[in-house]
């Protein structure tokens, strides 16, 4: 192992010194660090005669601006209400130039091994630098580090040889954020305290120490020139604002907008996305155009990945905004430089959608009356915020949340400004939206017009799509989702297998395709590549490492192939897991117990694990029973809690069977069936870790003499591991997979098996109802108890059922559940097209058009439902209808799986 001076041997004395950083915090005792001379230049740093690297002038000036910035925010309270709001105006310049040197750094090192090497010398090295100082650079070692993970063309060669320091450097940065953050923790939301002032003694500390080099008052006389032009309309004031701008402080109250500043980002953006769209908060997002375009001979030219973040935000329902061309602080500038500034960014904006956008925000919130004047001239409102994160100014995330919580409850209603463009937003966000929206606080979307409730008309004349929640099956639970799916036939030592390999891609496939695990988020290890080496390094390091999983994830294990057990001399009996080069003798020491799966769940930081084992023996990992689900907020209530699960294929002495339908084991085909839709036992579009177990192990009981087991590891706290139930890749056509012959009788069979045991159930319920009745006739009351109501129906739950249906080619019965769905959802393009295609399957072209028509009326960006209607219409000999249809849905979706039949129909008409 590499040994260095630097930042990880900085942690390692921070650690020792509990939560002191070396030179940068004192202890939770509060004991301050040395403070250098005070005769030191108030804003450069001095390396004195110290062997350690002397800074570079870009890292100096970075950190000469990141500290000017912490300056003007700690000393406001002794500014005067002008000076104040100078102080605010001149931190968010130093901001954006520190922001703008940081991209410039960044892509500098991405092409160059040594300057990226130097630079981590110094950040490392110098003695002068505080642990606080380095939070500056957080997000670009992020940065760089990411390029060397992802092999980006630009920085895969430059990174290569130095992604363990980074790897390391990163950890480091974190480490350091963390020292400050548990100073933080009792004064976020639900610790905040009463009546005391709450101390930050490590942060204190070190702002004095900037006290001793800088004052605010100095800083914003820099700015003097600046902050002069800002001659600002009185329209800001509450109370007084005129139509063209809109202000927070006439939102009614518990109201709030979401607003983020200066991207797109092309990492940041995107994490914010999925945070908003699991807490079903909608927001405006303000983007400046030369993240989005550039000129060149007068055309817009599209940043490709950038343009694409955008064009996501769209589809999700988020408003994009102007926010200049180039963050230009626009006071300063003449009336034809501000109309460009505008002008641009609407192209950019043109460019990403068709739609014109009419909200402008000036950056740094700076306008004066020539600003607004080209507003209104383009037919725009300006809009600001009253409640500002400054989460341009804090380096530590859970402070940013603490501020944002703490100004809305002072407002109670207002406009939020964040910024997309970096890490530590990312993470306050999900604490801030928590906290507010469990102190009832609304957000409000922007319909184009208006700021309005999220359900609400949109100017486009559509129903703004409701925020989710529990049982619509388009809220997610996690942050993040992870899996690891092991497969092995082809053992070195034991007998060969013949399922496990193609079961391990079933369950890929599934995770991806049904639940939209990222494809990069997805290990699968096939034969040679599951080693004992390797699964326990992806499990145990990859998965427990912090940095990556965090505490809102969830990760889902699967492994295929041998197991074996062993009874120990306590008479307790341990199972094992079979890698694929483990002795078929000696396998105790080249295999992986179970004991090694309680270790690594202990590991892993994410808030849910479901460990699935399709091998014999495997029930020996159990060490008490799986909860059942009960009451309607036990999604919520579960998904909170802390679980670690595991499910397997048969009990602590049982062998498990190898064959079974569709090329896959008795255990994983029914489990496959069960996240295909099946265990959804309640209809309500979720999937737990207990309905998933209580399909599974009947169905399995029912077709071998295996019995799976379902329980909970050590270190549970009542949680449960949930699939949500996604619908977007339901839209039935000619390439929907159908299940085989075998496949078809089994579940025919567990259809049979199933009734049966429903049909006990009842007769069970009504005996009990006349006993409950008879005894309370006897205790004199005449009033019976209610019988229990069954989950309401959805269309989810009818979409699910009639697409299991249609795999077994039952199309009558799927036809009912598909109409029943779009009953109850008129609106639904997916059960329209679903009705249609089954119609199509019985050979009703002309009732199986209508629907297709209908599909195509509800969402003209399905691609695959002109393809069902060029089918339909070849059908019914319209040749010139099915011909255009085609041609459309090639223009749409040209390199699609069904895109070659498609063609090759063409060209038969053609031929015609």
């Amino acid at each position: 192992m590499r040994v260095r001076s630097g930042l990880a041997i900085a942690l390692v004395i921070a650690a020792l010194a509990d939560g002191c950083g070396r030179r940068a915090t004192p202890t939770p005792g509060g004991t301050a660090e040395p403070v250098p001379p005070a005769t030191a230049p108030p804003s450069s740093i001095s390396t004195g005669s110290s062997p350690a690297p002397v800074l570079t002038r870009d890292l100096q000036e970075i950190v000469d601006r990141f500290r000017k910035i912490v300056v003007l925010v700690e000393d406001q309270a002794d500014l005067d209400p002008k000076s104040r709001e100078q102080a605010t105006t001149v931190g968010r310049l130093l901001f954006q130039e520190n922001h703008q040197a940081l991209v410039a750094l960044t892509a500098r090192l991405r092409a160059s091994p040594t300057a990226a090497a130097d630079f981590l010398k110094d950040l490392e090295g110098s003695v002068e630098l505080h642990d606080a100082d380095k939070l500056a650079f957080r997000d670009l070692v992020e940065d760089l580090l990411v390029s060397a993970r992802e092999g980006r063309p630009a920085g895969a060669s430059a990174l290569a040889g130095l992604r363990a320091r980074l790897e390391e450097d990163d950890a480091a940065l974190r480490q350091i954020e963390k020292l400050y953050e548990k100073e933080l923790e009792k004064v976020f939301g639900r610790f905040e305290t009463r009546g005391m002032a709450v101390r930050r003694e490590a942060w204190e500390s070190y702002v004095a120490f900037l006290k001793t080099r800088l004052s605010a008052r100095a800083v914003i006389g820099e700015f003097a020139i600046d902050t002069q032009v800002l001659a600002r309309p009185r329209a800001e004031a509450p109370g007084a604002a005129a139509p063209l701008e809109i202000v927070g402080e006439r939102l009614p109250l518990q109201s709030l907008v979401l607003t983020f500043d200066d991207g797109p980002h092309p990492r940041h953006t995107e994490r914010i996305l999925e945070i908003l769209t699991r807490f079903g908060v909608k927001a405006v997002f303000f983007e400046v155009g030369q993240n989005l375009g550039v000129l060149k001979d007068g055309r817009v030219v599209p940043l490709g990945h950038s343009a694409e973040v955008s064009r996501r935000l769209l589809q999700a329902g988020y408003a994009l905004a102007n926010h200049s061309y180039t963050h230009a602080f626009l006071p300063k500038l003449s009336d034809e430089e501000i109309a460009r500034e505008i002008e641009l960014t609407n192209r950019m904006l043109r460019d990403v959608d068709d739609t014109q956008s009419i909200l402008f925000r000036a950056p740094y919130g700076a306008r004066n009356a020539k600003v607004m004047a080209a507003v209104q001239a383009h037919g725009m409102r300006s809009i600001l915020w009253n409640i500002d994160s400054r989460d341009w100014a804090d380096p530590v995330p859970t402070s940013i949340a603490n501020r944002a919580i703490a100004a809305v409850e002072a407002e109670h209603r207002g406009i939020i400004l964040f910024h997309d463009i970096q890490a530590r937003t990312v993470e306050a966000l999900p604490l801030v939206l928590e906290t507010l929206q469990a102190r009832g606080y609304k957000f409000l979307a922007w319909n184009g017009s208006d700021f309005v409730p999220d359900s609400a008309p949109s100017a486009r004349g559509e129903t703004a799509a409701p925020v989710p929640t529990v049982g619509t099956g388009a809220r997610s639970f996690y942050r993040e989702s992870w899996a690891v799916v092991i497969g092995i036939d082809a053992y070195k030592n034991w007998p060969r297998l013949s399922y496990a390999a193609n079961d391990a891609r079933a369950v890929q496939d599934i995770l991806v395709r049904r639940y939209h695990f990222k494809p990069e988020n997805v290990t699968l290890l096939l034969n040679d590549e599951a080693t004992r080496e390797r699964i326990l390094s992806i499990l145990g390091d990859q998965l427990a490492d912090g940095a990556k999983v965090k505490k809102d994830d969830r990760v889902f294990v699967f492994f295929a192939g041998h197991g074996a057990t062993r009874r120990l001399p306590s008479g307790r009996a341990l199972g094992y897991i079979i890698p694929v080069e483990a002795d078929a003798t000696n396998f105790q020491s080249q295999a992986i117990s179970m004991t090694n799966f309680q270790d690594i769940s202990e590991a892993i930081p994410a808030k849910h694990v479901l460990f699935v084992t399709d091998a014999c023996y495997s029930g020996v990992a159990l060490t008490r029973g799986g909860g059942r689900p009960g009451g309607q907020n036990y999604l919520e209530e579960v998904t909170r809690r802390t679980v670690r699960q595991m499910l397997t294929a048969g009990g602590a002495d049982e062998e498990v069977a190898d064959n079974g339908p569709n090329g896959h084991s008795i255990f994983t085909w029914a489990l496959t069936q069960g996240l295909d839709g099946r265990a959804d036992l309640n209809g309500d579009g979720f999937i737990t870790g207990s309905e998933l177990a209580t399909y599974v192990a009947p169905t399995v009981s029912s077709l071998s003499k295996q019995t799976p087991a379902f329980g909970n590891l050590v270190g549970s706290e009542g949680g449960d591991f949930v699939f949500e139930l996604k619908h977007d890749d339901e839209f039935l056509s000619e390439v929907s997979d159908q299940l085989d012959e075998e496949a078809i009788r089994l579940n025919a069979e567990l259809d049979r098996i199933k009734a049966q045991i429903a049909e006990k159930r009842e007769r069970n319920l009504a005996l009990q109802k006349q006993v409950s009745a008879a005894r309370t006739q006897l205790a004199g009351s005449t009033a019976g108890p209610e019988p229990p109501g069954g989950p309401p129906a959805t269309e989810a739950g009818h979409i699910d059922r009639g697409t299991a249906l249609f795999r077994e080619k039952r199309y009558a019965e799927s036809l009912d559940e598909f109409r029943q769905a779009a009953k109850l959802s008129p609106s639904s393009a997916l059960a329209a097209n679903n009705v249609g295609f089954t119609y199509y399957k019985l050979e009703r072209f002309e009732e199986a058009a209508a629907w297709f028509e209908k599909t195509i009326a509800l969402d003209p960006k399905r691609a695959i439902a002109y393809a069902n209607l060029g089918d339909a219409n070849l059908r019914l000999g319209r040749t010139a209808e099915a011909r255009r249809m085609y041609e459309t849905y090639l223009q749409m979706q040209p390199s699609a799986s069904y895109a070659s039949t498609v063609r090759k129909r063409l060209s038969e008409l053609g031929a015609r």
